[in-house]
């Protein structure tokens, strides 16, 4: 069994197989406490695998799934090519990989905003879990079903294409990036899943997401129309379809579970009765 040396001859050497243990036995070691405290976060770094345990201990597999099927169906390239290919009509090829790297790349930036202080932009409006929940999967349910009709891109994005397309300046960032491709809908996902995760585990739970999503954005505009060519307009209808329905999925989940929260919050005599009927 390997030891790992503290620096200080004088003080036992730590066995690596158990942290628990060495952090209990610095803890114990009559040394002024900010010393002991400082050598047992040490001790526990310097443990080959303590790391590794850690963020184990902070990836939430279940979480990660959801997050990762709702955030696939919101930012779905593939339901967003016609829209790219509609808009940079007349493009050279060169301006066409600029404008879907600066998408990709401001998508990326606002879902991280998102993920880090999306809590914190709520608590600073006064907003609760519950009613942004609710009124999040109400959003995110609408979305879904406007994908399942797949009557093409609605009013407002509409609007917002045209406008982009008549000024033809920046439309990579307003309306290609916000609201076309991560819009209101998209925000509110990523701060309930936030919510669902103690501090520190969104960065290892969602973000791999964030970031694998934002790739295959960037891959879909970047290849824009070799895949329009090979799928088609009906095999695109299909694939939106079926994320309409994943959406759709996940925000009566969210809605049901911020219904549940809202009860417990303002009438807990009423959950607790229920509670105990089950």
């Amino acid at each position: 069994m390997p030891y790992v040396p503290l620096g200080n001859p004088s003080f036992p050497k730590i066995c690596l197989w158990d942290k628990r243990w060495a952090f209990s036995h610095l803890i114990n070691n009559p040394r002024p406490n900010h010393t002991r405290v400082k050598l047992a976060e040490t001790a526990i770094r310097a443990v080959p695998g303590a790391r590794v345990n850690e963020l184990s201990e902070l990836f939430h597999q279940a979480i990660f799934l959801k997050f990762a099927a709702a955030l696939v169906a919101l930012l779905n390239p593939i339901y967003g090519i016609p829209i790219f290919l509609g808009m940079t009509e007349g493009y050279s090829a060169a301006e066409r990989r600029r404008t879907a790297s600066v998408i990709a790349l401001t998508v990326l930036i606002a879902a991280i905003v998102a993920t880090l202080i999306g809590e914190e932009i709520l608590r600073f409006f006064g907003i609760s879990v519950p009613a942004f929940q609710i009124a999040g999967g109400i959003i995110v349910l609408g979305i879904g079903l406007s994908m399942l009709k797949d009557d093409g891109p609605t009013e407002g994005d509409s609007k917002a294409a045209a406008a982009g397309h008549e000024r033809r300046k920046n439309i990579a960032v307003v309306p290609l990036s916000i609201p076309l491709t991560i819009g209101p809908g998209t925000f509110a996902t990523i701060i309930l899943f936030t919510h669902l995760l103690d501090d520190g585990s969104e960065i290892v739970t969602m973000l791999p997401v964030v970031m694998a999503v934002c790739l295959t954005v960037w891959l879909g505009l970047l290849f824009a129309h070799p895949i329009s060519r090979f799928l088609g307009e009906t095999m695109i209808s299909v694939i939106t379809r079926l994320m309409a329905i994943v959406l759709a999925a996940v925000a009566v989940e969210m809605i049901i579970n911020g219904t549940v929260q809202a009860i417990q919050m303002h009438y807990p005599n009423v959950a607790k009765t229920a509670m105990s009927g089950l």
